[in-house]
């Protein structure tokens, strides 16, 4: 099977983590260069193409089985 071949300035991964709030600095952190280490490893890439955003949502603005996540902690 051919590897294609994809241009670095042509790949540029953007990756959206979706949490709950209260995550240290040092956590996320930690969890983008893991990110970006394995895009290097898995598509050869440089880790310094990778974007990693982090979404926080309260408890108000979630839920699960349909019900606020608020009204679950209760």
């Amino acid at each position: 099977m051919k590897k294609e071949i994809v241009k670095q300035e042509e790949f540029m991964p953007i990756v959206t983590i979706q949490q709950s709030p209260g995550r240290t600095k040092e956590q996320r952190q930690l969890l983008i260069k893991k990110i970006s280490e394995a895009f290097k490893e898995a598509y050869d890439i440089d880790s310094e193409s990778v974007t990693v955003f982090f979404q926080d949502y309260d408890d108000s603005h979630w839920g699960k089985a349909g019900v606020l996540h608020e009204d679950r902690i209760k």
